[in-house]
């Protein structure tokens, strides 16, 4: 193991880091039930306006679940800039946790 492995096993042990990883995941698993309940209730891909995406973070989330496909980016329309679209799979994590009433 090099220099930099060890350092990254290092960082990844502290609080801080671990809170930062699990406040990612939680956000993500929050804007894929955003995006999934709009998209139920409308039938139509959600203006990226509609979301509330904050920061950095709010922008790595839509590329963590766009990178999971988990669901897609379309172009938007006079108002929006992008669109976002749940997936089959998308939707059946999204039912799935609700289920477990984890979001």
């Amino acid at each position: 193991m090099g220099a930099f492995d060890e350092f990254l096993t290092e960082i990844r042990k502290t609080e801080t880091m671990q809170a930062l990883l699990k406040s990612l995941e939680e956000g993500s698993a929050g804007l894929l039930k955003s995006i999934c309940q709009e998209y139920e209730a409308t039938n139509k891909p959600v203006p990226d306006h509609h979301l509330n995406l904050t920061g950095y973070f709010g922008e790595a989330m839509l590329r963590v679940l766009l990178s999971a496909n988990m669901i897609t980016k379309e172009l938007g329309d006079r108002v929006a800039l992008y669109c976002y679209k749940p997936t089959g799979t998308g939707l059946n994590c999204y039912k799935g946790m609700l289920a477990e009433k984890k979001i």
